[in-house]
């Protein structure tokens, strides 16, 4: 990965919507060069998706502490098929999974957590609800 592919990542993060002509300005290289480089990211697994983050509901980081580190896999995989789930991470520190949720109501964030919190090895469950969302480039967002 070169400069050039770093900047385009730079580009996709704050907007995924970019056009590539937008990028080719941009980046002051052309559009077909933008094409090409966009194609080699995705083929090479730097762009996994393009994910859009829906307003209007309320969404939380839920924070998981598991019985053993054994289980986390496991707990992860669950997780994805509980509806309001966006996104999992298992991670290193005080906790070992992350999870974001959305939804539209905190009745439906509370019945998630009920059923994050009935998984087999999950300890305990920590709650955070998002206020306000920042993003590079000086956009930020208020949840609703």
């Amino acid at each position: 990965m070169d400069r050039l592919d770093r900047a385009i990542l730079d580009i996709l993060k704050r907007n995924a919507r970019a056009s590539y002509a937008y990028m080719a300005r941009t980046l002051g290289v052309s559009e077909g060069t933008v094409r090409k480089r966009v194609k080699s990211l995705l083929e090479r697994g730097f762009i996994e998706l393009f994910t859009i983050e829906e307003g209007n509901g309320i969404r939380a980081l839920i924070l998981i502490n598991t019985k053993t580190s054994a289980d986390c896999p496991l707990i992860a995989k669950r997780l994805t098929e509980i509806d309001h789930v966006e996104k999992v991470y298992e991670v290193s520190g005080q906790y070992d999974i992350a999870t974001i949720i959305f939804a539209r109501t905190t009745q439906e964030i509370n019945d998630t957590l009920e059923k994050i919190r009935k998984i087999d090895g999950v300890e305990r469950t920590y709650t955070c609800i998002v206020l306000k969302s920042h993003y590079p480039g000086g956009k930020e967002t208020g949840e609703q």
